[in-house]
């Protein structure tokens, strides 16, 4: 039989699913690595159930663990055992029983007393065993490569769990999340903390526990701050997110001149007080205004006191968040959230047109009049650079909407549309009834005379090389899905993909 290249087989590979992939470990020696690769690439520890213990034993192996690119830690498995004993007196004594009552009822399991390369779970007698083979497993994992660890909702346990979780922090490591309680901050991020080549941080903050106002800003002065401050080497893009509305004014202030920084994502609480002083905001903005090339902003509500948003208040503070900050180096703006108001994106927009040239504008719904404020915006003949890509929604498509944007954006080389409707004119009202479905209230006859209208347009002097159509409320996919690419392709000639 002819052998087939090594780039063949990996080349094939690229078309199998990987839940078939998995499987295909015995087909050769390729597949077997590109088998393995796949079933451990991601792993994720949470509970202390059998699952996570084959997958421990597993990973003691060098030849298995190197494989590991992403990892997911919630270390839920010291839950019970802390929440029997109250948290603020643990007695070593209740978290040995717990653990080794546990282990010992999970070493009994027939597959593990058979399995040899999983015998070694019965040696966990202490909670100190659980800690020090995860801390053997994860300090041998040297390719990961983005790790996500969330601890929140759970004591603080500095003294075992800190030391596990952090031997992650190793060279090789991109991408950091950490959902973390302000209490349990301190205790991973100490002075010590380091990653020498992280690229990406995300931190997303719990603070209802930490009621003290003078407690939360030492641990975001001393800890907070600093940590972040010390990947001013490598750091190019940060997210911060706060869980609930919370002051997060002193963190930011703490942190230093990040030189690489070219991306920055908030998140902002719809709740007041949001994220505490605008000007904390606002000056770490001015400190990274020539290195900033993309910023996105978010509104959320995960946490809080109350359910109904406070938009205006939300309003008053991006607009003094943003206030008198000028960044030169801009490029792509993205706002994105229902909650987001479309009268607080304009102004965001207003600020920041004259230099992107990439833009998104999604989560709320815009009408006509919306869609045509904003590319009035960037559009002007001010602007350094024509915009190229464009992201919009959510819109009632109509023949004149793409009238507007392709006499307002003629440059344009990128267009996403995210649509609810489909009208065959601007001004059309939506129908009075409703359907049950995805594609409720939205007619057939519509889309039909929206084709009829599409088919006397033509845009020959667009540069629009890619569109894509998001249609919330399409009937008949598939036909119409179909019918809208052919229709765009004949109106636009220099489209070259549609989606």
């Amino acid at each position: 039989m002819t052998s087939i290249p090594h780039e063949i087989w990996v080349h094939i590979a690229q078309f199998i699913p990987a839940l078939v992939l998995k499987d295909l470990y015995t087909l050769n020696s390729v597949f077997f690595e590109i088998a393995m690769d796949c079933r451990y690439r991601q792993m994720s520890f949470a509970y202390l159930d059998n699952r996570m213990l084959r997958s421990l034993a597993r990973l003691r192996d060098p030849a298995v663990a190197k494989r590991v690119r992403i990892l997911h830690i919630y270390p839920g498995f010291l839950q019970e055992a802390l929440d029997r004993a109250k948290i603020d007196h643990v007695k070593p004594i209740y978290l040995r029983r717990s653990l080794r009552d546990k282990l010992a009822e999970l070493a009994n399991v027939t597959i593990f007393l058979k399995h040899p390369k999983l015998r070694f779970i019965r040696t966990f007698q202490r909670a100190e065993d659980v800690v020090q083979v995860m801390l053997e497993v994860l300090s041998g994992l040297p390719n990961v490569t983005d790790y996500y660890v969330t601890w929140c909702g759970l004591p603080s346990i500095s003294l075992s769990a800190a030391p596990f979780l952090s031997t992650v922090f190793q060279a090789n490591l991109r991408k950091l999340s950490l959902e973390l309680s302000l209490e349990n901050a301190k205790n991973l991020l100490t002075p010590s903390f380091q990653v020498r080549n992280l690229k990406e941080l995300k931190l997303c903050i719990h603070s209802e526990n930490t009621r003290s106002q003078m407690e939360r800003n030492e641990i975001m002065q001393t800890h907070l701050g600093p940590a972040i401050s010390r990947l001013r080497n490598t750091l190019q893009v940060l997210t911060i997110q706060s869980w609930e509305a919370a002051d997060l004014s002193p963190m930011l202030r703490a942190i230093v001149y990040l030189p690489l920084l070219e991306q920055l994502v908030i998140s902002i609480p719809v709740d007041s007080i949001h994220l505490g002083d605008p000007d904390g905001l606002s000056n770490f903005l001015h400190t990274h205004r020539t290195t900033l090339r993309t910023l996105r902003l978010r509104a959320t509500q995960f946490g809080g006191l109350g359910l109904t948003p406070n938009l205006s208040s939300f309003d008053n503070w991006v607009r003094a968040a943003i206030c008198g900050v000028n960044l030169s180096k801009l490029h792509v703006l993205d706002i994105s959230s229902s909650l987001f108001p479309v009268y607080t994106s304009v102004a965001c927009l207003a600020h920041f047109s004259s230099t992107i040239t990439s833009l998104s504008l999604t989560g709320c719904h815009r009408t006509y009049d919306d869609v045509e404020e904003a590319l009035s915006l960037v559009s002007s003949h001010t602007r350094d650079e024509a915009l190229s890509t464009l992201r919009i929604g959510i819109v009632s498509l109509s023949p004149q909407l793409v009238d507007l944007i392709s006499t307002k954006l003629p440059w344009l080389f990128r267009l996403e549309l995210v649509v609810r409707y489909i009208l065959p004119h601007a001004g059309d009202t939506l129908p009075v009834f409703h359907l049950k479905g995805p594609s409720q209230g939205q007619r057939t006859s519509q889309i039909d005379d929206f084709l009829v209208e599409m088919n006397d347009r033509t845009y020959p002097h667009w540069r629009l090389a890619h569109m894509s159509l998001l249609a919330e409320s399409l009937p008949n996919r598939g036909h119409y899905e179909a019918l809208l690419e052919q229709a765009f392709l004949r109106a636009v000639p220099s489209i070259k993909t549609f989606s």
